[in-house]
Order: structure tokens, then sequence, then C-alpha cells
């Protein structure tokens, strides 16, 4: 398959899961509470299960284009805590980060570690919108930055220096593109159920 088809291919399904996660999250009434800010231990602990099975799926989904990588491992957890937290972010990230780290390789520990940190980060933005979902924006820009945090983890953690460069050449531009976009596609879902609750709620107020 030529290389810029299969990256097509890889996008394409990943949108699909996001977006697939987005109207689970959405249609039931245990992980629509977190939306809300009325999450509980159950809530959570379901939402960080849940979100980091999909961290497990983003490495196995993660496919070699143009000597690249693409993979959306942090996503699950990067979710997980906008939409609920940081306990349910660093728990989604441990689920996937351990996983990784059981897979081996050169970049095994500081791809780990930038799992956890994904969940971490995105449920201290959490907390900052007073325990609701940030926005489509902040989203999207909060998973490009944290693709290019893991890269400079990547840089720091890997030796010799050399692989390291390879490594985030190699991979970079992809993946800040796929995490992006399955960001988007979720965020999209999620804000414009929100939206809409939000409509219904005004008329029955006045």
């Amino acid at each position: 398959m030529a290389p810029v088809i299969e990256m097509l291919v890889v996008l394409i399904l990943i949108a699909c899961v996001i977006v697939a996660f987005a109207l689970i999250v959405t249609s039931s009434h245990l992980l629509r509470d977190s939306l809300f800010g009325r999450g509980t231990w159950k809530t959570t602990l379901v939402i960080a299960v849940l979100f980091g099975l999909l961290s497990i799926f983003g490495t196995y989904s993660g496919v070699d284009v143009l000597g690249a990588k693409i993979n959306v491992r942090d996503l699950g957890p990067m979710i997980a805590g906008l939409i609920a937290g940081p306990f349910a972010g660093v728990g989604a990230g441990l689920i996937g980060g351990l996983h990784r780290l059981t897979l081996g390789g050169a970049s095994a520990v500081p791809c780990s570690i930038a799992t956890v940190l994904a969940g971490l980060f995105g449920g201290a933005i959490y907390l900052r919108c007073n325990r609701r979902f940030a926005s489509v924006t902040v989203a999207v820009v909060f998973a490009v930055l944290m693709e290019c945090f893991h890269m400079l983890l990547v840089l720091l953690l890997v030796r010799p220096f050399s692989v390291a460069v390879e490594i985030v050449a190699a991979s970079a531009g992809p993946m800040i593109i796929a995490n992006a976009l399955g960001m988007a596609g979720f965020a999209l879902v999620i804000s414009g159920f929100l939206r809409k609750q939000q409509a219904e709620r005004v008329p029955g107020e006045e």
C-alpha cells in the first residue's frame, strides 16, 4: 500500500474509533456525569479503564509510514483527564504506559512516562476549567503541545542521542497530526453534546 494511502487509512481508523468513544461517553449516564462535574469514584474508575484500553489500542494501531511510527497512545489518557480529572487521566495513563513499557525498545521509558503525564496534564486542565470539559480549541492545542513534550522526553532520555534524534525526526510530524485529528474528532462530538444540553436546560429555567 502506498505510504500516503496507508496514512489516510490509519487516520480514518483513528477518527472513527475516537468518535465512537465520544458517542459512548455522551450516551452513558454514568460517564456523562463527569462532563458536568458530578463524577464519582465509580465513574472515575470506568473512564480510567475505558480510555486506558483506548491507549492500548493506540499502540497497536500504530503503523510505519515513511519511517515514522504513527500512534495515538497518549490520546486515551488525555481525553480521560479532560473529561473526568487527574485520577481518571493518570489511571488511563498507567494502563497504557505500563503496557507500552512491556513492549520494550529504545523509547519505551520516555513514551511510557509521556502517556502517564498526558493524563495528569489533561486532568489539570479539567480542574482549571472548574471540572468541565475545556473547549475544542483548548483540547486540540493541548494534544499538539503534549506530543511536542513527548518528543522532548525522547530527546532527553533516549541514548545514544543520535538514535533519539532519528526517532523524533521520523515520528514527530505524523504523531502530532494523528493525535490532533483524533482529539478534534472527540472534542467536536463532546462540545456539540454539551451545547445541546445547555440549550435544552435554558427554556426550563426561565
